[in-house]
């Protein structure tokens, strides 16, 4: 019999239903709909024959852009939430058309956080929004569960307080924590919004190097950069730095 060395990841919901209707997924099934019009932009600069003479870079082939926005997975809302702030920095209020498996939002008040901050951000509610999600999950032996935003989202209207999520510290409680940046006025988190995204990151951390760049790093640099155009194969970078 095989077994597989990949670590499962387990998410459970205790609300429900909701597993069902809004499932967490693969980060590879979520797109920006930025990324949409990157690669639209591409598709017609490709279209003249010496583009890649007049134009040598471009966002949508970027390679560390879009692995990040690969990897991992999503939470999204599983019903709509409304939002509204009153323009004094620090209170809201709320609504939802359900409260199954408790009140789907909750705080946590300046005292708790934003007053230890020198820099607290601009157009920034001082009241952390937290969203009770329902979820849980099992981290594998040996990770951690990192909850940050959405990699190179477009979203502006709240910004996802990272964190980690580890197996120690029993079954995670994925209640995703919310910088709120609209101010004053009422705002709809309409259902299947993504609002967090999850990654796994080995505990185990390889010992640092911090050098000064020999001859031979130069030259690996220097080539590169001579001949990338971020449209060539990737096997090149790999025979580089092999």
């Amino acid at each position: 019999m095989l077994f597989s060395r990949r670590p499962p990841i387990e998410f459970v919901n205790v609300i429900d239903g909701v597993a069902a209707l809004m499932p967490m997924i693969d980060a590879k099934k979520h797109r920006n709909h930025w990324v949409d019009r990157a690669v639209a932009d591409f598709a017609e600069l490709r279209k003249d024959p010496h583009w890649q003479h007049q134009r040598t870079m471009h966002t949508a082939r970027c390679p560390g852009l879009f692995t990040l926005q690969r990897h991992g997975w999503i939470l999204r809302t599983w019903q709509d939430i409304e939002i509204e702030t009153n323009g004094d920095g620090h209170s809201f209020t709320w609504r939802s058309p359900s409260s199954i498996g408790g009140d789907p939002v909750g705080f946590h008040p300046p005292e708790q956080l934003a007053d230890y901050f020198e820099q607290w951000p601009e157009n920034t509610l001082r009241t952390v929004v937290k969203i009770n999600t329902g979820w849980r999950c099992n981290v594998p032996k040996g990770y951690y569960l990192l909850e940050m935003p959405l990699a190179m989202s477009d979203e502006a209207r709240f910004t996802t307080v990272s964190g980690y999520f580890y197996r120690e510290a029993g079954p995670a409680t994925m209640n995703v924590q919310l910088l709120w940046h609209v101010m004053n006025g009422k705002t709809l988190i309409k259902a299947g919004t993504p609002i967090a995204q999850y990654v796994l990151v080995p505990k185990d951390q390889p010992d640092m190097v911090c050098r000064d760049a020999q001859p031979r790093d130069r030259l690996q640099i220097a080539e590169l950069l001579d001949r990338s155009r971020w449209v060539k194969n990737f096997a090149e970078v790999k025979r580089l730095f092999s």
